[in-house]
């Protein structure tokens, strides 16, 4: 059974708002936030594992450190696959989602996908590195945008 991983920033992981924009990395075992969407539009056969949530400040204060760390969560972990976002016009989150992505495709070679609005400063700097499509730019195209991820995931598995 294939098996993929979300990434998350501390609002959409429902930890806080900007309050808790300082929230470090964290691993979950199963779906939670927009997870629910996610593995909804998932295969049947395509299993939600863990989700990671990190702190947009956070992420963006601690880059290296953060990424250490969730690729240290993800080394006992059997994943496909792995989704983060969609990040919307968010700055913080979209460059948070673009570095997790580029990393764990290179350290762990496995399809990595995501979804920003196209004037998202992320675009620019990773569209080349990994799967970005082109979302909405609220939080308001979220069920839009998951589907999308989520179809493009079942294609790749």
């Amino acid at each position: 059974m294939p098996k993929a991983i979300y990434y998350l920033n501390q609002f959409f992981g429902q930890i806080g708002g900007e309050d808790k924009a300082g929230y470090e990395p964290e691993i979950k075992e199963g779906v939670l936030g927009p997870g629910l969407l996610l593995k909804n539009w998932l295969e049947p056969d395509i299993e939600l594992t863990h989700t990671i949530i990190c702190g947009d400040n956070y992420f963006g204060s601690n880059k290296d450190e953060a990424v250490k760390t969730i690729l240290g969560f993800l080394e006992d972990k059997e994943f496909d696959v792995f989704l983060a976002g969609p990040s919307f016009m968010a700055g913080r989150y979209g460059v948070a989602c673009g570095e997790i992505c580029k990393a764990v495709k290179e350290t762990f070679h496995v399809p990595v996908i995501t979804s920003m609005y196209v004037e998202n400063p992320a675009v620019e700097m990773f569209h080349r590195d990994i799967y970005i499509f082109s979302g909405g730019n609220s939080a308001a195209a979220m069920r839009k945008d998951v589907p999308t991820m989520a179809k493009f995931a079942n294609k790749r598995l």
